[in-house]
């Protein structure tokens, strides 16, 4: 397990996308912070400054410079913006999937995988060599993304915009038991579909498709299911960090257990009987 693993990091590590997707969230994260709005992806948004007042609102259209527009909402009244960003975190899940690309679904698709388990690997030894391979990584993704953003952002905005450190870490912990189970659900798709092309064209897509779906379904059938809005990804995330209720914080953990455990034994079991061609 240990050489599988070794080999793969050599090998990612001398490739060239973990260094383009480590560029692609400095990037990100810099327009967060110097535009001092969280950007993200889907159809869930998340708090910060408001700009609903419609004089504000004004003020901001009207802005002429980016030194002008950070004026007008730094003006606005001072909030966390490092904990707006970390909300967004549901935009990593773009990244993990290339993880997920690089460690385990090119495997399949240049029938390395053969080879491997044909020799003294166990598929068991493969699965979860694999598995812990792709949270490392992501985890390592998690903390550069959350730590970035909140050196940037205090360096940038200052104090008045950021979250004192231990309560900015505790965020970042109760957000990684969801994440996990994000990562997971990947690593069962890519084992589950194995190809490149079909695993890419069912998780690029999936996150906003359902949120489409749960949206469309409530709104045809007039259902009030806001406890289901609530455990949506994007929204929990985001719940997370908005001074959210031991209760929820205790309620996110599990599912996000229930999530690794669910679609890992759903990955291992598909993996173990499937025929590796």
């Amino acid at each position: 397990m240990i050489n599988i693993i070794k080999s793969d990091l050599y090998r990612i590590l001398k490739g060239k996308a973990i260094y383009i997707v480590l560029a692609i969230i400095i990037i990100l994260t810099m327009v967060s912070v110097v535009g001092i709005s969280a950007g993200t992806i889907g159809l869930s948004f998340g708090t910060g400054s408001d700009t609903s007042d419609v004089g504000l609102a004004t003020e901001v259209n009207n802005a002429k410079t980016l030194g002008e527009y950070r004026r007008i909402i730094k003006n606005s009244g001072a909030f966390a913006l490092d904990k707006e960003i970390i909300g967004t975190n549901t935009n990593l899940y773009y990244f993990f999937i290339v993880i997920t690309v690089i460690v385990l679904a090119t495997d399949f698709s240049t029938k390395s995988i053969k080879n491997t388990i044909s020799s003294a690997i166990s598929r068991k030894e493969y699965y979860f060599s694999k598995l812990l391979l792709i949270l490392g990584l992501s985890t390592f993704l998690i903390l550069f993304n959350n730590y970035g953003a909140y050196l940037l952002n205090l360096i940038i905005n200052g104090k008045a915009f950021s979250t004192p450190l231990l309560e900015f870490t505790k965020l970042t912990i109760i957000q990684l038991p969801l994440l996990y189970g994000i990562i997971s659900l990947l690593v069962c798709l890519a084992f589950v579909f194995k190809k490149v092309s079909l695993f890419n064209s069912i998780s690029i897509p999936l996150i906003v498709v359902i949120q489409i779906i749960m949206i469309s379904v409530t709104n045809l059938f007039k259902l009030n299911i806001t406890w289901i809005n609530d455990y949506e990804i994007q929204t929990a995330l985001i719940k997370l960090v908005d001074s959210p209720t031991n209760t929820y914080i205790i309620s996110c953990i599990i599912l996000g257990v229930v999530y690794c455990a669910i679609f890992n034994i759903i990955g291992y079991y598909s993996f173990k009987k499937a025929e590796i061609k």
